[in-house]
């Protein structure tokens, strides 16, 4: 199955962190979390794609604007905002046709 199909589980993440946030303004670190690691987990079966499916990208891009928006209005968010830059940062990598392990902090890219 490729990774670029239709997932279930990434929908139910996204429901469980970005829904949950949007609907009840209730931050779930260990939705995020968890939303995180199997958005990585399917980067590493997209490194040789040439496209990423809208769903991953809808779930990236609401993840950092609903972290955002609502950090306007909820200030325990403002400690989160670096976690909303953190899910950019994944799509620029998934779009570089990189996984998590490929960067490592404080080692340079380039040797």
């Amino acid at each position: 199955m490729s990774e670029n199909q239709f997932d279930v589980v990434l929908e139910r993440l996204t429901d469980q962190a970005v829904g949950r946030l949007l609907k009840s303004d209730t931050f779930d670190a260990s939705a995020f979390d968890a939303l995180e690691d199997h958005i990585w987990q399917k980067a590493e079966g997209l490194q040789s794609e040439y496209a990423i499916s809208k769903q991953i990208l809808l779930s990236l891009r609401s993840a950092g604007d609903a972290i955002r928006s609502r950090a306007k209005y909820l200030p325990a968010l403002q400690e989160q905002l670096q976690r909303a830059d953190d899910f950019d940062l994944i799509l620029d990598r998934l779009i570089a046709g990189e996984t998590r392990s490929d960067r490592k902090s404080g080692v340079p890219r380039i040797s």
